[in-house]
């Protein structure tokens, strides 16, 4: 695979890279205050990075200029230490019962803000921007106003009569499998510049992470997904993300998006042809999804119908998509930001 700066024209290249203001950096340790996350392999505190800024915040800031203007992640901040949060109501002996998070330097993560905050302000001064449908890690947005959209959907049509199948998309291990190639040609559709696209390679590149397991301590270089418990890794899920939002549905069908969370809504005056523009809708998005390297678990994913008083779907209702059966139900367990 060919690095960013390989791609890049002798044109994009000579770029000027605007230095790291005194504003950026302090609007990044400002958030950095607020947090009060499990300390990242240096061991160093926020709170205690905060204090040595006040007096070291030129240092820093000519180091963030330095690795913008020459594209490089330092390979110390790359490195994170993976722990397991434990999910409720599953086996404790399965491995979905578990969430990994990766602990990362403090002073990575501050390098990371200036970076997405320069990402933010691209996309929405110059964009493309992202999908208005997508509600996960976006400022201003949130489960609520997701769920708030899907509501007024099924509402709206309800009133009329009319019927909304919905159904819930299980991406398989997604933040962890996302092709860092799909990154790359998301970051060039959106435009973003030579030197954030240069820069965001080297930190995908050569990222490891270390673990305690049955055998000891253990070291495994990454070679896909974003990471989970860093400040960049939400934002690049987005940005690639995006292109299967972008995607053209039938009439009558909808996307809503909470980060990986997927959920498709098809609207019609009965269940039958509402069943038939879910299946049709789903497997577009199926579809889109498979093409940027990930996985859906049909056998997972939930589907449930809205109807009016008095109404209800044939018994057995089901859609099938790639010869997956996924049953129609009345509720679901699954859902947008769950």
């Amino acid at each position: 695979m060919a690095s960013p700066s390989a791609t890049d024209s002798p044109e994009e290249e000579s770029t000027d890279v605007p230095e790291v203001t005194q504003a950026e950096t302090r609007v990044a340790v400002s958030r950095l205050r607020a947090k009060n996350t499990a300390l990242g392999p240096d061991g160093v505190p926020g709170r205690a990075l905060v204090l040595a800024l006040k007096e070291l915040e030129p240092q820093p800031r000519r180091l963030f200029t330095a690795c913008l203007e020459q594209g490089q992640f330092p390979s110390v901040w790359k490195e994170g230490r993976l722990v397991l949060l434990r999910k409720e109501g599953r086996p404790a002996d399965s491995p979905s019962a578990y969430r990994p998070i990766v602990l990362l330097d403090e002073a990575g993560k501050l390098f990371e803000r200036i970076i997405a905050d320069r990402l933010v302000s691209h996309l929405c001064r110059e964009g493309p921007d992202l999908d208005d449908n997508q509600f996960g890690f976006s400022r201003g947005r949130s489960t609520i106003d997701g769920i708030t959209r899907v509501r007024a959907l099924a509402e709206e049509t309800v009133s009329r009569g009319g019927v909304v199948l919905a159904v819930f998309l299980d991406i398989s291990n997604a933040f962890n499998t996302l092709p860092w190639s799909c990154i790359r040609e998301a970051l060039h559709y959106h435009r973003v510049p030579p030197y954030l696209r240069r820069t965001i390679g080297a930190y995908l590149e050569e990222r490891c992470v270390t673990y305690w397991g049955r055998d000891g301590a253990g070291r495994r270089v990454m070679s896909c997904g974003v990471p989970q418990g860093s400040v960049l890794g939400p934002l690049l899920w987005n940005i690639d993300y995006d292109w299967v939002l972008r995607g053209e549905l039938l009439s009558g069908a909808d996307l809503t998006c909470y980060a990986d969370d997927t959920l498709i809504t098809a609207r019609r005056n009965s269940h039958r042809e509402a069943a038939l523009v879910a299946t049709a809708a789903v497997s577009q998005v199926v579809n889109r999804i498979r093409r940027l390297g990930l996985e859906v678990a049909l056998n997972k994913s939930e589907a449930m119908v809205f109807l009016g008083p008095r109404r209800a779907p044939p018994p057995g209702s089901h859609i099938v998509v790639s010869r997956a059966r996924i049953a129609v139900e009345s509720t679901m367990l699954s859902g947008i930001g769950a």
